[in-house]
């Protein structure tokens, strides 16, 4: 009985041990900085649920990004911090919507439906202080 107890133990311990770079890649974004990922879609694609992390001249964001469409080309994008430098939030925007084009199409050409070239003075954040983009992939 003892025995049994100990085992099993070691055995959740073990697996718990395991599990924790999936754990922790699930929960904080992209382990591996701005250039990682696996191109995959869903939870366990590196984009984790708050978002890809991504560095802009010295200045870190998060970005997530939604698919709008049944064919999974058009996307949305918020990214969170954008107070801190708009221009640079939405440079981080657009890196996210390459890379989700990239990894999921093969191209990076978007046609941008709230685009991250607008002027700075038309753009609007979300109640949380995002900046949110929209497109459609192109490639492929």
């Amino acid at each position: 009985m003892k025995i049994a107890v100990v085992l099993a133990g070691m055995l959740a311990l073990s697996l718990g041990v395991a599990g924790c770079g999936r754990l922790d890649s699930l929960a904080s974004g992209d382990s591996g900085g701005p250039s990682g990922g696996s191109g995959l879609s869903g939870p366990f694609s590196g984009n984790g649920m708050r978002g890809r992390l991504s560095e802009i001249d010295g200045v870190r964001f998060r970005s997530r990004i939604s698919v709008t469409s049944d064919d999974r080309r058009g996307f949305a994008t918020a990214t969170r911090g954008a107070t801190r430098n708009l221009s640079l939030a939405l440079e981080a925007g657009r890196l996210e919507a390459v890379h989700y084009c990239l990894t999921t199409f093969g191209g990076s050409q978007i046609d941008w439906t709230v685009s991250p070239d607008r002027p700075l003075d038309q753009v609007r954040l979300t109640d949380g202080g995002a900046v949110a983009l929209a497109g459609r992939c192109v490639a492929r």
